[in-house]
């Protein structure tokens, strides 16, 4: 589909509604060709407000830009320009349920999907993030390196209890991943997940099974992009409310966030990922030819 085309299908080019629709729609081919779909509309509006398309906020009114990226994207996947699957909404989830005419078929369908140990006996590494944006965009990663992925979304006690702590009662790493705070709550957020999991599990963790890959001091002093995109928030848990300087994960972009999350899981595999992948193929293929001859 031509420039020309996709101006027939949006608002007006010259409208506030219809450059931002167009500087959607290039960002999210700009992620199509990188690999980085789906993603979701956090990630869009950093990375639109780093290009100086929209604001950080509007004064005076009540709207925001997060949800004008909301409607431009919505508008977009209503025109048929980009798939409806290309964003996510993390915030919601179907409950669905694999079955066919007979067990053996259930099988023959399923082979594909099979997957085999990736750590050698070694239980993956948990990735918990703190908000439920985040994590929806590493859904992916996660599965292609077999690693449990759960988002947190502040304290939440029961959940780390019954969802969490069953996970972790070995010695199973855990990443962290959240926002990067100078005496903002997030700190106390990865403090509180942790002292909570460690008081059910009954373990301490040593530095290199907790860590937190991102956001991170240093990550942010060495980039004057993440510097640049500092702000001010307000802990309101006080009173009067104490401001305190944030930076947000979701800066960090979608494709480095993903990046370094598979930089630092490469470097905790036994072995390499692709062979194992490639053995993995010549499995299914294998197993589904055994089945096919048991069905004749």
């Amino acid at each position: 589909m031509t420039r020309k085309d996709d101006d027939l299908l949006l608002s007006d080019p010259d409208s506030h509604i219809g450059r931002l629709q167009r500087a959607a729609l290039e960002l999210l081919r700009e992620h199509e060709r990188a690999g980085d779909i789906p993603t979701n509309g956090r990630f869009l509006f950093y990375e639109l407000e780093q290009r100086g398309v929209i604001p950080k906020k509007y004064d005076g009114k009540a709207r925001t830009p997060l949800q004008d990226v909301s409607l431009a994207t919505m508008r977009l996947r209503e025109c048929g320009l980009i798939p409806w699957s290309w964003i996510n909404d993390e915030s919601r989830s179907l409950a669905d349920w694999r079955y066919a005419p007979t067990v053996l078929q259930y099988l023959v369908d399923t082979v594909e999907s099979a997957r085999i140990d990736l750590w050698r006996g070694e239980e993956p590494p948990l990735i918990l993030t703190e908000s439920r944006a985040t994590a929806g965009v590493l859904d992916n990663l996660a599965y292609e390196y077999l690693t449990p992925i759960a988002a947190t979304g502040g304290q939440c006690g029961g959940f780390l209890v019954t969802e969490i702590v069953p996970l972790l009662m070995n010695r199973r790493r855990v990443l962290y991943i959240g926002d990067y705070e100078k005496r903002g709550p997030a700190d106390q957020i990865e403090a509180n997940t942790k002292r909570y999991v460690e008081s059910h599990t009954g373990r301490v963790f040593e530095p290199d099974e907790w860590v937190k890959i991102a956001l991170t001091e240093q990550q942010v002093k060495a980039s004057k992009r993440l510097q640049r995109l500092e702000m001010t928030k307000l802990d309101r848990r006080y009173k009067p409310p104490k401001s305190y300087q944030a930076v947000e994960c979701e800066a960090l972009g979608q494709g480095v966030l993903v990046q370094l999350i598979r930089r630092h899981l490469d470097l905790l595999l036994p072995q390499p990922i692709e062979p194992m992948r490639e053995r993995e193929e010549r499995q299914r293929g294998g197993m589904l030819k055994a089945l096919q001859r048991i069905k004749k």
